[in-house]
């Protein structure tokens, strides 16, 4: 008998698998821009929302990561963690930088 040997380390989907998802629509929600706006902006304008895309950008990304960190063996948790807390230290350094 054959035994096939699978290096592939399959994970499965589940919660950790939003921390992805939340932490690409967070990037996509503050540093995409379309024209002079941001999407956030423009997002938070059509619904008639006056607060700092940086704000809910943040929360998005500290929610990502810290899902991504508890749900660590799902499918895409650790990479969205990663992405979330590499966005959080440039926001933080970008907004030291500026005062």
């Amino acid at each position: 008998m054959e035994k096939k040997i699978s290096n592939i380390n399959k994970r499965k989907c589940g919660l950790g698998t939003s921390a992805l998802i939340i932490s690409i629509f967070s990037i996509m929600f503050s540093f995409t821009f379309l024209g002079e706006k941001s999407i956030g902006e423009n997002i938070l304008a059509t619904i008639g929302i006056r607060f700092p895309v940086m704000v809910i950008s943040m929360i998005l990304f500290i929610i990502s990561a810290f899902i991504g960190h508890k749900y660590i063996e799902n499918y895409g948790a650790k990479v969205g963690r990663n992405i979330s807390v590499f966005f959080i230290i440039l926001m933080v350094v970008l907004t030291i930088k500026s005062l």
